[in-house]
């Protein structure tokens, strides 16, 4: 693949992309591979250590807010007539309603996950403060001669120590995968406001 061909394969990929922002990116990949070019290598070799188009796309559509994007979206190609605003307006009772359930949706369920998210760190803090306190316990008893019960405290403050290296080892995942998932979902939505259709 030559130099031309890869800049062409990434615009095919992204058409409905903001023209001065694909300009700025068609520009870096473009002295990228001129860059290389300029240390020995061919064009095609420069090329051949690319990333390849569809991984342009997404650091490209990473580094591009999704605010921009939209806004390009739904730009008017042409002002509005007389019987399109009446239509707006008429149909205004019934899409404004739908608009406003499906943002209140996807906030609900952004609320709920975050919510749970931080339940999860409530448990892991709460396990440690009572591994923490079980081992420190340990003292008083012991200077009152209770040795069964600094003994049981002692196991206590393990239990607890264990259970919040436990908790951790689970949280942390399940806190990169939503991450990943929340990540995913706005690349998503940028690809489908960026290609044809």
């Amino acid at each position: 693949m030559n130099k031309q061909e890869y800049l062409s394969a990434i615009r095919v990929r992204i058409p409905k992309m903001p023209t001065e922002d694909m300009e700025r990116f068609i520009a870096y990949y473009s002295e990228m591979i001129d860059d290389r070019m300029e240390d020995g290598m061919t064009e095609e070799e420069a090329v051949a250590t690319m990333d390849t188009p569809d991984e342009a796309v997404d650091q490209i559509l990473e580094d591009t807010p999704l605010s921009k994007i939209v806004k390009q979206k739904i730009k008017p190609t042409h002002r509005l007539r007389a019987w399109e605003i009446v239509l707006i307006v008429l149909g205004s009772p019934v899409w404004v309603p739908l608009l406003l359930t499906a943002g209140i949706l996807v906030l609900s369920m952004l609320v709920v996950v975050f919510s749970l998210l931080i339940t999860f760190y409530a448990v892991v803090i709460s396990a440690a403060v009572a591994g923490i306190a079980g081992v420190l316990a340990v003292v008083p008893f012991l200077m009152i001669s209770n040795v069964p019960a600094a003994v049981f405290m002692l196991g206590c403050g393990i239990a607890g120590v264990g259970l919040t290296i436990l908790f951790f080892v689970a949280v942390k995942p399940v806190t990169v995968g939503f991450w990943n998932l929340c990540k995913a979902a706005v690349s998503g939505i940028k690809r489908k406001f960026v290609k044809e259709g």
